[in-house]
């Protein structure tokens, strides 16, 4: 009785385990939302889709009037400058292709190169720029911030004569390991380089036999509040990992093939970045 009576609370116990796993499962799959309004599929594996990270070389050339977070008694609010923190100079962004063999005279060994499809936002969350990079296996490539991927920015800096400051000096990068789909770029869309289209003509999808590692360094300004309007500040380098988004949005994906396109197909050779030479 003592025997029948343990084994059923064990089945009682796994049961309630099972429940709770798939209960688990099912909020997983509503945390992320995709940019349609329903649920972002949600596969757990990586590499995800796209690399996410940022970039910041705005500067404030003078920290004293700089907004500090949460406000002080007096501060002047200006809206034009940023929140505790700011760049201090150009931001270096590092891509590794760890895929393949890069001794092809190793036997076994398969060289694989990988395209990085770069896009570039702004702070208004606007495409500015895009491109595509080849790298070969066990390849870096070091892409300066403000000589590769923002020196060609597609969207006006002024308007009616009135400059936008600092607008491509803060932003998103979104960064889509692919295969070549391009051979000898025949499309000539002008971002592709090496085979490596970003646009969605001719388009690409993405597998897990393609992927990318890398980290952006930051040269940054920390405003140290110090209970008055003049605040102190910190300067300092930082080294974030890229963000990978797990599953991905396959919505995100073709938006940001095609707003590619549409930005570097206008003719004015404008909003394409370029590949730095190792």
């Amino acid at each position: 009785m003592r025997n029948l009576a343990l084994k059923q609370l064990v089945v009682a116990f796994g049961t309630f385990l099972a429940v709770v796993a798939l209960s688990v499962s099912a909020q997983a799959s509503s945390l992320r939302q995709g940019s349609t309004g329903q649920s972002g599929a949600v596969t757990g594996s990586l590499p995800g889709e796209v690399l996410w990270t940022y970039y910041q070389t705005v500067t404030i050339d003078d920290v004293s009037l700089a907004q500090i977070c949460p406000p002080l008694s007096g501060d002047s609010g200006i809206e034009d400058v940023l929140c505790n923190n700011a760049g201090l100079g150009d931001n270096i962004l590092r891509l590794v292709n760890p895929n393949g063999g890069a001794n092809s005279n190793l036997a076994g060994a398969k060289p694989q190169a990988v395209c990085a499809m770069i896009y570039v936002f702004d702070d208004d969350e606007e495409m500015g720029a895009c491109c595509g990079c080849p790298l070969t296996s066990a390849q870096l490539a070091t892409f300066s911030v403000q000589h590769n991927l923002t020196s060609n920015w597609g969207i006006p800096l002024s308007e009616a004569g009135a400059a936008l400051s600092n607008d491509n000096a803060l932003g998103a990068i979104a960064i889509v390991a692919a295969a070549p789909n391009a051979p000898a770029c025949l499309h000539q869309s002008g971002a592709c380089n090496g085979g490596c289209d970003p646009t969605n003509v001719p388009g690409y999808s993405v597998t897990t036999t393609s992927n990318l590692l890398g980290s952006i360094t930051h040269n940054q300004a920390v405003l140290q509040p110090n209970g008055t309007t003049d605040p102190g500040v910190t300067f300092g380098i930082t080294e974030t990992a890229l963000s990978d988004d797990a599953g991905g949005d396959p919505t995100n994906l073709t938006y940001l093939q095609t707003q590619c396109g549409a930005l570097v197909g206008n003719g004015t050779g404008g909003g394409i970045c370029n590949c730095p030479i190792e």
